[in-house]
């Protein structure tokens, strides 16, 4: 506990003691053993430091989270992130960026996550001192029993070099077959993933997959499509499994319920995708994820549809606003972005142990944005627009996970909402409202858990500096004090 009642939760702390979670996370034994698994898709250009500079002066803060950085790149989308990693401590030069690694390795154990699908952007990545070998090494250093899926990426080998593409693809995968980080089936099999799979017809894979088995390496292939339904069928005979990518909405997440059983009559393992929020500054668009709705529709299709496996979209995409990894913005605050990180670590040990874990500690989390999503934007060259044909929902979210009943309340702009709680989980909505919400939980007409919101939320004029920002930022609070996740 720190000074002011502010419990600052470590990657260590993950587990019994872990006032963060509402829950005791089962032992590390339980969640690797289980036939299911969690990935997490691992976007290797966001890493937790990009030049080992103190945090407040680093590239995020200096190029990637203001409006003129890298040259003015990106001054039309008023800066390239609205969001960034949490802060590290400066590192030895030699070893800073797989250590770096090894914190996201460590960190993602301890929110329920069984291994890292990374995301393959170019050839180089087959060589030594690259990201994904140096992921391989992180995670074999930090626990053998997490594991890394390699996923070449055609949109971004296409791209690249479309005449070589097979032969990079092949380069790649045979990389990592000796790893002992790399996933082998049970009986020897190296799984092996590719987003956007279908940019490439079945024939083609086919070539692939017995040039690296003349190789002596058996792959077990689980494609991820953008379409899903048009490409099922003709992958089914040459895959292990078959995936989707991200469900930004609620109604997608829900409506994925139904995609694991006809894999399994089809013979396939099925790996479900869980998507938190989706805000691309970059391409000026967002979907409405309805707050954590999305979050917790996308894992109730996974667990109620009998998935095999699941695929958080992301673990750190940071330019698509998805990452499940815990984000802070460019004045470090702590704690406003660790909402989705600690719900997701309820819903994985639920997935992989097949029971919803008992609530032992009264735990409030708020999601919510720092303006409306109508807010003008004076300092971006066009408006942003939203996707997915779900209406904007500009509300604020107060998720409980209560232990007995109680009241829960909302407090902003001088308006109170109150309402009467069971046991277990609770959803309740207010319209966003200009001011900083504080959030609580009492019993027997006494305050339990108490918690102002980390951000302040601007009106119908937007933010000061003319920049839109349509992030949902979350945070905890439970009866030790705030949860605020750091990195040592």
């Amino acid at each position: 506990m720190t000074d002011g009642g502010t419990t600052d939760a470590s990657i260590a702390d993950a587990g019994p003691d872990n006032p963060c979670l509402p829950f005791t996370m089962p032992a590390a034994a339980t969640l690797f053993g289980s036939s299911k698994k969690v990935f997490a898709h691992y976007f290797y250009p966001f890493p937790l430091s990009e030049d080992n500079k103190p945090a407040a002066t680093d590239y995020y803060n200096e190029q990637y989270l203001t409006t003129t950085g890298e040259n003015d790149k990106w001054t039309k989308q008023g800066g390239y992130l609205r969001q960034r990693p949490l802060p590290v401590p400066v590192g030895a030069p030699a070893t800073y960026v797989i250590d770096n690694m090894k914190r996201e390795v460590e960190l993602a154990i301890a929110g329920g996550i069984t291994g890292f699908t990374i995301d393959v952007l170019g050839a180089s990545q087959a060589s030594a001192g690259s990201q994904l070998q140096n992921l391989l090494t992180a995670a074999a250093a930090v626990d053998s029993r997490f594991k890394i899926v390699v996923m070449p990426d055609l949109s971004a080998l296409s791209e690249a070099d479309a005449g070589g593409e097979a032969g990079e693809v092949e380069a790649i995968i045979a990389s990592v077959a000796s790893s002992p980080a790399a996933y082998h089936l049970s009986d020897g099999r190296l799984v092996v993933s590719s987003f956007y799979a279908e940019l490439q017809p079945p024939s083609w894979w086919t070539t692939v997959l017995q040039n690296l088995s003349g190789r002596g390496i058996d792959v077990a292939f689980v494609p991820v499509f953008l379409n899903y339904g048009a490409n099922q069928a003709a992958f089914t005979p040459i895959s292990y499994g078959l995936s989707l990518w991200g469900t930004a909405t609620p109604a997608a997440a829900t409506s994925t319920q139904a995609l694991p059983a006809p894999a399994h009559t089809a013979g396939e393992i099925f790996m479900m995708p869980i998507l938190s929020q989706q805000y691309r500054p970059k391409d000026f668009v967002y979907w409405e994820s309805g707050n954590s709705e999305t979050l917790r529709d996308a894992w109730t299709s996974a667990i109620q549809g009998g998935a095999d496996w699941t695929q958080i979209v992301t673990w750190s995409d940071f330019s698509e606003s998805g990452e499940i990894e815990p984000f802070t913005d460019s004045t470090l605050s702590a704690g406003i972005g660790t909402g989705y990180y600690d719900v997701n670590a309820y819903y994985a040990s639920w997935f992989l142990t097949g029971q919803a874990p008992t609530i032992t500690n009264d735990v409030l989390y708020y999601f919510y944005r720092r303006e409306p999503t109508s807010a003008p934007a004076s300092a971006q060259a066009q408006a942003t627009t939203l996707q997915g044909g779900t209406a904007d929902a500009n509300e604020i979210e107060l998720l409980a996970f209560l232990k007995t009943a109680g009241t829960l309340t909302v407090t902003i702009n001088g308006q109170t909402s109150t309402q009467s709680t069971p046991a277990g989980l609770t959803s309740m909505k207010v319209a966003l409202q200009p001011g900083t919400p504080t959030f609580t939980l009492a019993r027997g007409g006494a305050n339990v858990v108490s918690l102002q919101g980390g951000i302040e939320i601007y009106g119908d004029g937007g933010l000061p500096s003319g920049v839109l920002d349509l992030t949902y930022w979350s945070g905890s609070a439970s009866a030790s004090g705030t949860c605020a996740i750091t990195l040592p």
